[in-house]
């Protein structure tokens, strides 16, 4: 889930092109009722490189755009479907949540899993597997984006709408949704935890027994020095409020944060995740510090200067075992280097 805050709503630079990138074998899936959301009929001009000439048709051709800027990153093997709405999200004047997404299901003990035992989101596993686990008619991943910040109601972030542009040139007031879908595929593709924060209990089979979950077999308390998977769950409790002590420990992520600047991002040296003192339903756990600098793309709230940047994401899920490349484009901007 991501959350904006007016005073970060603002301020994007875009660096790259992102024409000729084919969606590959994403396929967005339009839930939404006729005549709303994606199927909005309202008259648009075309903006920022996005030349759909309704609400609706601008909102699916970002969709689109960011699936395809993931399809750049990750080895497919099979066709990856994203169902998609737009509705009414919780908002108030100074904050909001402005997307939200996760896998439609898990999977363990698959052909080509890379640790018995252990959950993964469907679509890494059905990427593994080079097979379909799901009926085809079924979504692998489910987001949904803020609909109320089409209405410009100065009741949800003071009236900010919605940039529908494929670039950096948002106006004054308004926030871009590209930056806002790359995030929230992440955390369908697998930038999360399945362990209840409330109870620390890790999710269970069909048959009562508690599995691990690639996310979390990265995760270590440098205060009680030890892993979330030798952990009890009362411990996974506690631990997930330590901040600024839960770190990750994934060896690519490892290798590249240095590119990471401001040290209180870093505890014992390796990458802090969020863990603030009360649990963020949503954002605990399955984000970021947001003490990094320069900003990241899986912060709980969106940072200026992100656009079309992927930074330490698929860092990440080589680390959780996707099969990732790094493309002869940019990944990191700014003071990251490709």
């Amino acid at each position: 889930m991501m959350r904006a805050v007016v005073l970060v709503a603002l301020g994007i630079t875009l660096f790259g092109s992102l024409e000729n990138i084919e969606a590959g074998q994403f396929v967005i899936v339009n839930l939404d009722p006729p005549n709303a959301g994606l199927n909005d009929p309202e008259p648009v001009s075309p903006v920022g490189g996005n030349d759909g000439t309704t609400l609706g048709e601008q909102r699916m051709n970002v969709l689109e755009a960011a699936a395809a800027r993931w399809a750049n990153f990750l080895e497919l093997t099979v066709e990856i479907r994203v169902g998609a709405t737009f509705e009414e999200l919780e908002c108030d004047p100074t904050s909001g949540v402005l997307g939200t997404a996760g896998p439609n299901n898990v999977a363990a003990n698959f052909t080509g899993a890379p640790v018995a035992d252990t959950w993964y989101t469907i679509a890494q596993a059905i990427t593994l597997a080079e097979s379909d686990l799901i009926l085809a008619d079924n979504q692998h991943i489910s987001t949904r984006y803020n609909v109320r910040l089409d209405d410009g109601d100065s009741d949800c972030l003071g009236g900010n709408t919605w940039y529908y542009g494929l670039d950096d040139e948002g106006p004054f007031g308004t926030v871009p949704l590209f930056p806002v879908v790359l995030h929230e595929l992440a955390h369908g593709l697998g930038f999360l935890t399945l362990v209840d924060l409330e109870s620390g209990a890790r999710l269970e089979t069909g048959d009562g027994d508690p599995l691990n979950d690639a996310y979390m077999l990265f995760l270590r308390d440098q205060e009680v020095e030890k892993d979330w998977p030798d952990m009890t769950d009362a411990e996974r409790v506690d631990s997930a409020v330590n901040d600024p002590n839960v770190v990750w420990t994934g060896p690519t992520v490892d290798a590249m944060s240095n590119m990471v600047t401001d040290p209180a991002a870093f505890s014992g040296g390796l990458l802090r995740v969020h863990a603030p003192g009360e649990i963020e339903d949503g954002s605990s756990i399955s984000h970021w510090t947001p003490d990094a600098d320069p900003p990241l793309l899986m912060e709980p709230a969106r940072q200026p200067g992100i656009f079309d940047e992927l930074d330490l994401t698929p860092a990440l899920f080589s680390d959780i075992g996707w099969p990732v490349n790094f493309p002869g484009i940019e990944i990191f901007r700014d003071r990251f280097e490709p």
